[in-house]
């Protein structure tokens, strides 16, 4: 093993990709390079192992760390890499460094030679082996050479996502990492192993690239999918397609909906017919097929008791008498109070009057 290493000038893109990474048990390492790039021109290979990424160790580093690590680079970006050698031990290469300021191993690849910081000290005996495994294992070197194959069974795992929130007749759902132990799955798409990254959703696997709409076959993004007669929709192609109608403009509803009198309406559509406000939850009255707001109404069609000048709400018993309404508990004798609906009355300046006082002074 070689190890060297080297500094990209930035910005963005850096012209590799990676593999590997603690989460798939196997070592960050370069598995492409863009022809002609900056990566390339300084001398990086594939199959070169990534040991550090602007000073800090990949050795814990799981594969969407490594990512993170690296956009977070700004104009420079400095990795060191080990790279392995046909002909020589399959035993990395180890110095001793008696101090820490002295004997700093470099190596030149197309550019100056640079410092290789000293290695992290070793983890205390007492804990839990964290030394890259090529470091502890004769014939890893030797298995994953870069000119072999191997096909390794990994613990693929990805973030799970919440499922919004919709008021739809079906269920929004969200694609969900694969639980574990399970054997290297099969693409549901295109019938080939899954190597990396995959998502299970309605009970099968997919490549994440390959998980898309079958409207407009775009990738279904994290904030979920329909399914309607077993194919995949994005939120987007859902409701062009399955979206009600509004009742006034006859347009789909792709966004908030009212129901209103057993039909479906834009919120902005359904309004009251005097000030065009939209009446959302709240309550309305209708006259002549129209709605009107609460305030409106009363205004413009409220009719008032005359025994105690509240209104007559819609539901209430009332009843006409001497040119006024009246609340079928507020029609009683001016003098007595008692109850005169139905009964033989007598006026006396537009106020009612049992037969027992129908000659009182009012």
């Amino acid at each position: 093993m070689e190890d060297y290493k080297v500094v990209l000038d930035g910005p963005a893109p850096w012209g590799f990709r990676l593999q590997g990474g603690k989460d798939f048990n196997m070592p960050l390492s370069i598995s492409r390079l863009t022809p002609a790039g900056k990566a390339e021109l300084t001398g990086v290979n594939v199959g070169d192992w990534l040991l550090q990424i602007d000073g800090e160790s990949t050795t814990n580093m799981t594969h969407i760390e490594a990512q993170n690590k690296i956009r977070a680079a700004g104009n420079k970006l400095s990795l060191a890499l080990s790279r392995f050698s046909l002909g020589l031990s399959n035993q990395p290469k180890v110095e001793n460094i008696e101090k820490q300021d002295s004997r700093n191993a470099s190596t030149k690849y197309g550019q100056d030679v640079m410092d290789f910081p000293p290695p992290p000290p070793p983890p205390p005996s007492t804990g839990p082996a964290v030394r890259p495994p090529w470091t502890t294992d004769a014939s890893f070197a030797e298995r994953y050479a870069p000119d072999k194959t191997t096909t390794v069974m990994t613990k693929h795992s990805q973030p799970a996502t919440l499922t919004p929130v919709q008021n739809r007749s079906s269920i929004l759902q969200a694609a969900q990492p694969a639980p574990s132990g399970e054997k290297t799955p099969i693409c549901s798409q295109c019938n080939k192993v899954i190597r990396g990254r995959y998502l299970l959703a309605l009970g099968r696997y997919y490549h994440p690239e390959e998980f898309t709409c079958s409207q407009c076959h775009k990738v279904v993004e994290e904030g979920g999918f329909f399914e309607e007669k077993g194919s995949i929709f994005c939120p987007r192609c859902y409701d062009v397609r399955f979206a009600p109608n509004c009742a006034k403009c006859k347009k789909k509803i792709t966004g908030e909906i009212m129901h209103a009198l057993k039909m479906t309406w834009h919120v902005q559509c359904f309004t009251c017919a005097f000030c065009k406000t939209p009446i959302r939850n709240r309550a309305f009255y209708m006259e002549d097929g129209q709605p009107y707001c609460e305030k409106d109404y009363e205004k413009m069609f409220g009719t008032k008791c005359r025994g105690c000048d509240f209104k007559i709400d819609a539901g209430d018993r009332f009843l006409e008498a001497l040119g006024f309404s009246w609340h079928d508990t507020c029609f009683v004798c001016a003098i007595c109070q008692c109850n005169l609906e139905g009964k033989t009355f007598y006026s006396k300046k537009d106020k009612p009057l049992c037969k027992t006082h129908a000659f009182s002074n009012v």
